[in-house]
């Protein structure tokens, strides 16, 4: 049997289980893990002092643990699993397993579902999500102190502070059940390396203070609202019960597209952007693979997706999944973007208003030319009105060459201070950027 991300995503029992599984993942969680081929054991250490034993075998669907959880497989399983999908390069390969491997998988299973009726299953769910609401509150206490102290103490303290100091205080966060939060607080290191850190720092801790008080009065605001602070919080929906709500049917062109990985689990994510033909909507399919494994689905920038894409819920929904689609190639016609950026602008404030917390915009941008000044690339449109281009995108001196001295329709993110290029339109079709790294020389002519 092939191991991968989405099969251990099946067998999870639920959401809940599975985000404490990614808790674990985690080398200190591990003592020990090893395997001969067949089969995949390790102590695992959750908290306490206690280690459990967790089996799998890996040829099928047999799997042990002797914890007492009523989930199976439980939280420790899906963590050893998880930890071979992702580095199972990395884990020792043995001849003989120890004995209490064999005894262990050897035990009769617990029950993978229990009988419970909708009303026991309801509160169940209640009572578990109020003992996590409980946990985030806390967190909400401790963040909002630990703010305080940030901005006390000063930047030029904060400067000097070595990577372990920010790292604690996310790990507090992920205790607290506020993932989110932890992701946002690990790149305050990397944001110190940068030009003009401390506007960027102050930003970012503005933006966490803004959540603190809005967790603070969560019952209170619109429920739209409310999920946008479970997202940034890191609480996820999961698929199936996203795609139980309507989708908008529509002409999705697949716009523009961006990878990456997580530095804190090595997680590759792709960010892929679609164009409603007919809607004008936009949506953001985000795709998550462990090491060399490959991704659930392949979108080609270019193509469009007749079909729907239902949108997870949110204040300003982008995210969303498509479902019932069909995948054409054609040239491309109806597709406009902002005509100006003050157009651009007014549309980007209306999503700040809607969702403080957004981090990345899609911006297809109709008529811009792109030029360098003051060591600095820059978009201007005919207005001579003009936006930076993010310096860490290697896409500027081709878009020079992809324009020609003559105005593109430029697709990219922004993020608030520059815009990210991702692609361009040109002669009815999708030029992604990332695909012109193999030199200019092997452009089609008619692009210039």
């Amino acid at each position: 049997m092939d191991w991968t991300y989405r099969k251990i995503l099946e067998l999870a029992p639920n959401s809940l289980i599975l985000e404490k599984a990614r808790g674990l993942t985690a080398s200190r969680h591990w003592p020990e893990i090893a395997s001969d081929g067949h089969r995949l054991w390790g102590y695992c250490k959750s908290s306490g002092e206690r280690l459990y034993q967790v089996a799998a075998s890996l040829g099928d669907n047999t799997f042990r643990c002797d914890c007492r959880e009523r989930h199976n497989p439980c939280r420790h399983i899906l963590a050893l699993l998880l930890r071979f999908v992702k580095s199972n390069e990395s884990i020792p390969i043995l001849n003989i397993a120890p004995a209490w491997v064999e005894a262990l998988l050897r035990q009769p299973a617990r029950p993978s579902h229990t009988p419970e009726s909708k009303v026991q299953k309801q509160a169940e769910q209640e009572r578990r999500f109020g003992q996590r609401l409980q946990l985030m509150q806390q967190g909400i206490k401790d963040l909002e102190l630990w703010l305080f102290d940030l901005i006390q103490q000063g930047f030029s303290t904060a400067e000097n502070q070595p990577e372990t100091f920010w790292e604690r205080f996310a790990a507090r966060m992920v205790d607290a059940k506020l993932g989110g939060i932890a992701r946002r607080i690990r790149t305050f290191k990397a944001i110190m390396a940068t030009e003009q850190w401390n506007s960027r720092l102050l930003g970012e801790i503005g933006m966490l203070y803004l959540f603190v008080q809005s967790f603070k009065q969560l019952e209170e605001l619109p429920e739209p609202l409310q999920e946008e602070l479970a997202s940034l919080a890191g609480v996820s929906k999961k698929k199936e019960e996203v795609l139980l709500q309507n989708g908008l049917a529509d002409n999705w062109l697949v716009i523009g597209q961006l990878e990456g990985e997580s530095e804190e689990d090595k997680l590759r994510y792709r960010r892929t952007w679609l164009l409603g033909e007919h809607s004008r909507r936009m949506a953001l399919l985000l795709d998550f693979a462990w090491g060399r494994q490959g991704y659930e689905a392949n979108w080609v920038v270019g193509a469009i997706l007749r079909g729907e894409a239902v949108f997870y819920p949110g204040a300003y929904p982008l995210r969303a999944l498509i479902r019932k689609a069909s995948v054409h190639y054609q040239p491309l016609h109806g597709f406009a973007g902002y005509q100006t950026l003050a157009g651009f602008a007014q549309a980007y404030a209306g999503a700040l208003a809607a969702n403080p917390w957004l981090q990345a915009f899609p911006c297809l941008l109709e008529k811009v030319w792109p030029f360098r000044e003051s060591g600095r690339w820059w978009v201007r449109d005919e207005a001579h009105t003009c936006v930076p281009l993010a310096e860490s995108g290697e896409g500027s001196w081709k878009l020079l060459a992809l324009s020609g001295g003559r105005p593109i329709q430029l697709f990219g993110e922004w993020d608030g201070d520059a815009l990210l290029p991702l692609s361009v339109i040109s002669n009815e079709r999708v030029v992604p950027l990332q695909e012109v790294d193999a030199g200019l020389d092997n452009l089609p002519t008619d692009l210039f």
